[in-house]
Formats: structure tokens, C-alpha cells, sequence
């Protein structure tokens, strides 16, 4: 049971809760399952391995340790990745700290239109409905997903930082580096720079800046 269970943390493309593998292996009490996914680890440790184990989003998978993130890093260079607008990331950040809230109450917060991004952010599965307002019209309530703690990779919402310390972390290397680390983020020091260095100008043949730009003005 302990090699399969180790099968299916290698193979899953999302994090594996407890609930999903007591349908897999029905017969497996769940301090059978939490012991094997404890002795998988240890292993890994003992034997030095590039990965290891990870808890988050409310399951486990298998992920190479943050200090190879370099190495997998050079691997993937040639992808192209789907970044959120600055308009998206402020909504999610709102939604993420206030939760459960409208998009009227985004809306006062921001003090734009936010439909565009919590459109984006729903088609992304990084927000989702979870009820109505009992405000007058019932408009729906807006919070995050499972999926948005995985891009996060945190075993919950307790662990996001509270908001007067995030603006300290965000305004020091250092902290910015240990705050990273303590979500298990490897903070490279060219992300780094790339973080507190203010362009002097907006490169019109970057796509992802021009994509960017493009939907902060449809969303706002």
C-alpha cells in the first residue's frame, strides 16, 4: 500500500486529501494513510533525496526540495506562463484577506469596476461562489479556492500573513526572502532584484506587460 500510495503522490497533478485517498484505498484506516505518507518521508530524508513530501491546499503530493529550484528552474525557462494583472492580483489579494465579500464591496475597496478581474480570477479557479449577501438583491459572495491555496502552496488560509506584517516583509529583502521560505519559497536574489527594481520604462515588445496592461484597462 505504502509503494502505491507513493505511485499516486508522484502521478497527482494536484495535492491529494485524505478523503480522496480513503476512496482509492477504502479498506485503509486514515492513521494508516497518514502514517505511510510520515514513514514515505522519512525516507526521502534519510536518503537524501532532491524531493520530498509536501503538505498543502489540504493534501500531499511529492515536490523537489526548494534549494534544487535553480536547477528545475533552467528546465522550464522556455515555458511561457499566464501572469494575473495588477488588477487581477489586487482583487484576489482583497477577496483572500475579506472573504466571504461582493463584487460591490471589492468594487468600494478599489474604488474601480471589478468584473473583468473577478471574471478572470473565476475562470482561473482562483476564486469561486460560496453564497449570497443578505444584503438588498442577494448578490453573490465571492472567496478563494482550493486551487489558489495550491499556487500558493499553503496548507490553508491561517497561514497568509497578516496584513501590517506583509507591508513590512514587502519593503525588506530579508523578510521578503524568510517569508517566502516559510510558504516554501525559494527566492532567487535575480527575483529578487527583479522585485525592487523600478523600470524606467515599459518595453512595448515585452507580450506579457502589453497583455497586462491591455487587461487592467478592459477590467478597470
Amino acid at each position: 500500500m505504502k509503494r502505491e500510495l507513493e505511485a499516486l503522490l508522484f502521478a497527482t497533478d494536484s495535492p491529494l486529501t485524505i478523503a480522496r485517498l480513503k476512496k482509492i484505498f477504502p479498506d485503509v484506516e486514515t492513521a494508516e494513510l497518514k502514517a505511510a505518507v510520515t514513514e514515505l518521508q522519512t525516507q526521502y530524508e534519510e536518503h537524501d533525496h532532491a524531493f520530498t513530501i509536501i503538505e498543502f491546499g489540504g493534501g500531499y503530493q511529492i515536490a523537489t526540495k526548494p534549494e534544487y529550484s535553480p536547477i528545475v528552474e533552467r528546465m522550464l525557462k522556455t515555458r511561457r506562463f499566464t501572469r494575473l494583472s495588477k488588477a487581477g492580483l489586487e482583487v484576489l489579494a482583497i477577496i483572500a484577506y475579506k472573504q466571504p465579500l461582493t463584487r460591490i464591496e471589492v468594487d468600494e475597496i478599489r474604488g474601480v469596476n471589478s468584473s473583468g478581474a473577478i471574471s478572470t480570477l473565476t475562470e482561473r479557479s482562483l476564486i469561486t461562489v460560496v453564497g449570497r449577501s443578505q444584503a438588498v438583491g442577494n448578490p453573490l459572495l465571492y472567496g478563494t479556492t482550493r486551487e489558489f491555496l495550491n499556487h500558493l502552496g499553503l496548507r490553508g488560509l491561517g497561514q497568509l500573513p497578516d496584513l501590517p506584517d506583509l507591508e513590512n516583509v514587502m519593503d525588506d529583502r530579508d523578510e521578503l526572502r524568510e517569508f517566502a521560505a516559510q510558504v516554501g519559497r525559494d527566492v532567487s536574489d535575480e527575483e529578487l532584484e527583479d522585485y525592487f527594481t523600478v523600470p524606467e520604462a515599459a518595453d512595448p515588445e515585452a507580450p506579457e506587460v502589453v497583455v497586462d496592461e491591455k487587461q487592467d484597462k478592459a477590467e478597470e
